[in-house]
């Protein structure tokens, strides 16, 4: 929740108001015949007390760094704390301007490598950590292939071909086992759920694989950052193949 600096100023302001000196009363003559005023403070010492705990509260939260050094009597707590107030309310008077010209956004959810999918981070860490961010996803997308064809026993067709048949709405057949990331009770979102693996899949496949194992760097060029991009997509085609049930078909 941001700070509410108006709200500290008026309480800064408060404290300011309250701890002004006011003439309460003369004193009697001293020896030499002298009068001298009686000051003390606008309110109670308890208010001023309250007041000022509240006032480096407001310190502490605003300035992360800040550190009270009113020490003593309370007119020198007092004295402190109004040099703190004074050397900082331009900046509390002003703050909606510095944090717009100043402030910086609070960084997004970041991806980290090593929490993306076994199949993925396992075979894509040594090219990753060696610099070549394309053989890593290249890497990765052959894993999943490779993971792919053993849970359906399919050798003999291509990623592709794979992917098509393993989430295919039709029913398994012998020798062509299915991949169920849901049961069929509702049909349209089971047709969704799989039609969606399919496209996912295959687009991976040919939009992402493909580039890295044929094209130069100088024709597919990839930052550090869309690289990763490319491997969190192939971590979640990863958990969905992991995940998903096998349906077979008795030969």
């Amino acid at each position: 929740m941001p700070i509410n600096y108006a709200w500290v100023l008026d309480e800064w302001n408060k404290f300011l108001d309250m701890t002004e000196r006011v003439k309460t009363r003369e004193a009697d003559p001293d020896r030499n015949g002298q009068i001298k005023n009686i000051y003390s403070f606008k309110v109670s010492d308890d208010e001023v007390k309250k007041q000022l705990s509240t006032v480096r509260l407001t310190f502490q939260r605003v300035f992360e760094d800040w550190k009270w050094r009113g020490f003593g009597s309370l007119n020198a707590q007092v004295k402190a704390m109004r040099d703190e107030i004074h050397a900082y309310l331009p900046m509390i008077e002003r703050s909606e301007e510095i944090d717009a010209n100043l402030s910086v956004e609070e960084p997004g959810p970041q991806i980290t490598a090593d929490a993306l999918h076994p199949w993925v981070w396992s075979a894509a860490r040594p090219h990753w950590e060696s610099g070549n961010d394309r053989a890593a996803i290249h890497a990765a997308a052959v894993n999943i292939n490779s993971r792919l064809r053993k849970k359906l026993g399919r050798f003999d067709v291509s990623e592709s071909k794979a992917i098509r048949e393993a989430f295919s709405l039709e029913d398994p057949q012998p020798g062509r086992p299915r991949l169920r990331l849901c049961p069929p009770d509702d049909p349209d979102h089971f047709k969704s759920v799989h039609v969606g693996a399919v496209n996912f899949g295959c687009g991976l496949f040919a939009g992402v694989r493909n580039p890295v194992a044929h094209l130069t760097d100088e024709d597919h060029d990839l930052s550090e950052g869309e690289a990763l991009e490319c491997l969190a997509a192939f971590s979640l085609l990863a958990r969905w193949i992991d995940r998903a049930e096998v349906r077979q078909k008795p030969d």
